[in-house]
């Protein structure tokens, strides 16, 4: 029998990706284990990550609820970066999904008005929408809840993926170089080595609301080596402030994520590198 060529294979691959990619997103069921969606709450630039609870999410009614803003969307296998405030100070946050009967708890060092907080979704997930719920507590107990939309948009996993989530109608360009040095982007949407941007967001201000780009390589399929990433603020479209976090998946490490915030004027912006990272 006559073995496929390795072109043909690489062809075939990205070409289910597209598809994925371009399937409208349908609304993930309210039950499962939590890995099953999140699978890491972090804070303080990672240093402070919280752990997995059983049981249901506990709430109280010593202090007010937490207003929760920030990237409120992402891709399977990215981040969304959610900004949790509060007059009434709090030290410690407990994380939750709608339907899971798990939480995570995170004890911060030390009390807060304001906190980042970095939310890891699963690279399995479908497409959809979650009811994130968190909870903040004080020196006087628990506060109320308080919940929040998530929304996921199913893109194409691999060995290498990289994505970029961002809050705000704006136009940001994810750029990925792979070992060779071949840039893939929104003008070059695959390469040789067979890379695939399969998605493209919000394009010349044409605001689609996904606020979201992904850089896959298919399993078995990314070439050995350093790979860069550059993010361009192709266009403010009108928004004051965009908030964006980049999340890399690289497989068998942990993913590692990069954040930031633009202002001004997005076509003077010069173009961003964020990190370098090996396969």
């Amino acid at each position: 029998m006559t073995m496929p060529h390795r072109g043909a294979l690489i062809a075939a691959l990205l070409a289910a990706l597209a598809l994925a990619a371009c399937e409208p997103p349908t609304t993930t069921g309210p039950t499962g284990v939590m890995s099953d969606y999140v699978t890491s709450i972090t804070a303080r630039n990672g240093e402070v990550v919280g752990v997995l609870r059983d049981g249901a999410l506990p709430s109280g009614s010593a202090g007010p609820a937490v207003s929760v803003a920030g990237v409120s969307g992402a891709v399977n296998g990215g981040s969304a970066q959610v900004r949790l405030s509060r007059g009434t100070g709090f030290q410690r946050v407990l994380v939750g999904v709608q339907g899971v009967d798990a939480y995570y708890d995170l004890r911060l060092p030390s009390t807060t008005s304001l906190e980042d907080l970095v939310v890891g979704l699963a690279p399995g997930m479908e497409g959809g929408s979650l009811e994130m719920r968190y909870v903040a507590a004080g020196a006087v107990g628990l506060g109320e809840l308080a919940t929040q939309t998530m929304r996921v948009i199913r893109v194409g996993t691999g060995d290498v993926q990289v994505s970029i989530a961002w809050s705000g109608a704006s136009d940001v360009d994810l750029h990925v170089f792979d070992p060779a040095g071949e840039e893939i982007f929104y003008d070059h949407k695959q390469s040789t080595s067979g890379g695939l941007l399969d998605l493209d967001s919000n394009a010349a201000c044409t605001i689609d609301g996904r606020n979201a780009e992904n850089v896959v390589w298919p399993t078995a399929v990314a070439p050995s080596g350093t790979y860069r990433v550059v993010v361009d603020y192709y266009d403010d479209c009108g928004e004051a402030r965009t908030d964006w976090i980049v999340t890399v998946q690289v497989a068998g490490a942990q993913p590692r994520t990069y954040s930031g915030s633009f202002t001004g004027i997005g076509a003077t912006t010069p173009m961003l590198q964020v990190g370098t990272f090996t396969y």
